[in-house]
C-alpha cells in the first residue's frame, strides 16, 4: 500500500541524556534532541494485518496537525523541528477516522462496513500517571502518527479499544465522506474539550470567553464554547482569514493584535470595554505565543477565571501571578485526548447535529498528494488541511 513515512538518523545530542525507554526502541520524548537528516515521502509499505483484537480500516480521512509539520522539517543543525515524542520510521498522521474492512476473531463491537474515528494516544495502563487517572501524562505512551503508525495511508490496523462507532454520524450526514471528514475532526476537537472541560472549570453558561489563537484548537474551542453557552466569544489571532473562521465558528468578536496601536487600544481593553469591565471567566491559550499572549490575558481575566494553557512553545511566559492570587484565578494546564470519555462525547456532540467542525477545512488533498498538503499548511493560512485517498 502507499503510506506517508517519515524516517531520520537517531544521533542524541552530546547534550541530551536519552533515558533507558528511548535507547532501548531507539525513540525520542524529546525528538529535536535526537532525530536528525530527515527524510520523508510517500513509499510503499506492506499491508498490515490486523491481529486477534484488531480491525483493519480503510483510511477514510486524516488531518495535517501542526506536530505533523514540525516533525517533517529540520532545523539548520539538520534535526527534527518537533520537540515531542517521537520514533522513527513511522507512518505519520493521527486525526484519522475509516472504514472497517476486517475485525479480528476477539473483535465484538465492530464488524465490516462500520465506520470509526480512531483515538490517538495510547497509555500504558500501568504507570503512576496512569494509574491516577491522568493518561494524557502516561509515562510510556504511544501516541499514532507520532511513534507507532497512523493514518496517512490507505489501510491501517487499530485495536478495537481505540475505535469510536461513527455510524450516526453518517446516518445524519448522509454522506460517507463528509462522515470521515467529521470522524477526523475529532482528535483536534478532543484537544480543546480537554482544555475546557476536564482540565479546566469548563464553561459557565452566559459567561465571556477568550480564544488566544485561530488555528484548528482555537476554532474547536470557539465552536464548542458555543455550544456550553457562553455569552460572548473573542477571538484573538494575527491571521484575518482565521479570524474570518472563527467568526464562522461561533466568534462574537475578532481581534487581531497586529492591527491595534498596543498602547491606548489592546486585545485587554477591547475585552473590557465589550464586557463591561467584568472580563472573561474562560480563556484558552491555544497560540502558544505566551511570551505576547499572557501579558493580555492576565488584564482580562475575570474574578474567579481559569486560563487553559494548551499551545505549547519553548519561549518562556511573563505572568503577573499577583493577578491570579487577587482575582482567585487558575491556570490549567492541558494535552491529549485520552480518557475521560472526551472523544466519544465529542462524537456524540457530531451525531446529535449541535456540533459540525467541518467549516475549518479549507484545504483539501488526495493521499498522492500529500506531502503538498503538508507544504500547504505550513503558510498557516488554512484552518485545517485534509488529506483522503477518496478525493481523487
Amino acid at each position: 500500500m502507499k503510506a506517508y513515512v517519515l524516517d531520520a538518523v537517531w544521533a542524541p545530542k552530546p547534550e541530551y541524556q536519552p533515558k533507558e525507554r528511548e535507547i532501548s526502541d531507539k525513540r525520542a520524548v524529546r525528538g529535536d534532541m535526537v532525530y536528525r537528516d530527515l527524510r520523508a515521502g510517500l513509499k510503499d509499505v506492506p499491508d498490515p494485518a490486523p491481529g486477534p483484537g484488531d480491525v483493519l480500516i480503510r483510511v477514510g480521512a486524516c488531518g495535517v496537525c501542526g506536530s505533523d509539520m514540525h516533525a517533517g522539517s529540520a532545523a539548520d543543525d539538520g534535526y527534527t523541528n518537533y520537540a515531542g515524542h517521537l520514533k522513527l520510521p513511522v507512518i505519520m498522521g493521527h486525526e484519522l477516522s475509516g472504514e472497517v474492512i476486517e475485525a479480528g476473531v476477539n473483535v465484538r463491537k465492530f464488524k465490516p462496513g462500520d465506520l470509526i474515528a480512531v483515538e490517538q494516544m495510547r497509555p500504558c495502563g500501568l504507570c503512576d500517571a496512569c494509574k491516577t487517572g491522568f493518561f494524557n501524562s502516561c509515562r510510556n505512551i504511544e501516541e499514532v502518527g507520532l511513534s507507532i503508525d497512523g493514518g496517512f495511508c490507505e489501510y491501517a490496523v487499530v485495536p478495537e479499544t481505540y475505535c469510536i462507532d461513527i455510524n450516526d454520524i453518517v446516518e445524519r450526514l448522509g454522506d460517507k465522506i463528509a462522515a470521515f471528514e467529521a470522524g477526523a475532526l475529532a482528535e483536534p476537537t478532543g484537544v480543546a474539550y480537554n482544555g475546557l472541560f476536564v482540565r479546566g472549570k469548563g464553561i459557565t453558561p452566559g459567561s465571556n470567553v477568550s480564544v488566544f489563537g485561530a488555528g484548528p484548537i482555537g476554532l474547536a474551542s470557539i465552536s464548542l464554547a458555543r455550544v456550553a453557552g457562553a455569552a460572548k466569544i473573542f477571538a484573538i489571532d494575527v491571521n484575518e482569514e482565521r479570524l474570518k473562521l472563527a467568526k464562522l465558528c461561533g466568534a462574537d468578536y475578532s481581534v487581531n493584535p497586529a492591527a491595534l496601536d498596543g498602547k491606548n487600544d489592546t486585545v485587554s481593553s477591547i475585552v473590557l470595554d465589550q464586557t463591561g469591565g467584568v472580563g472573561c471567566k474562560t480563556v484558552v491559550e491555544a497560540a502558544g505565543a505566551p511570551d505576547s499572549t499572557y501579558p493580555e490575558i492576565v488584564k482580562l481575566m475575570s474574578i474567579n477565571a481559569n486560563v487553559s494553557a494548551i499551545g505549547r512553545s519553548p519561549r518562556l511566559a511573563p505572568i503577573d501571578l499577583e493577578r491570579f492570587i487577587v482575582k482567585g484565578c487558575s491556570l490549567s494546564g492541558s494535552i491529549g485526548t485520552a480518557g475521560n470519555d472526551i472523544i466519544p462525547s465529542v462524537l456524540k456532540l457530531m451525531g446529535s447535529g449541535k456540533l459540525d467542525m467541518r467549516g475549518i477545512i479549507t484545504g483539501r488533498y488526495d493521499l498522492s498528494r500529500v506531502q503538498e498538503g503538508i507544504g500547504d499548511a505550513k503558510r498557516g493560512n488554512h484552518g485545517k488541511v485534509m488529506i483522503s485517498q477518496f478525493y481523487g
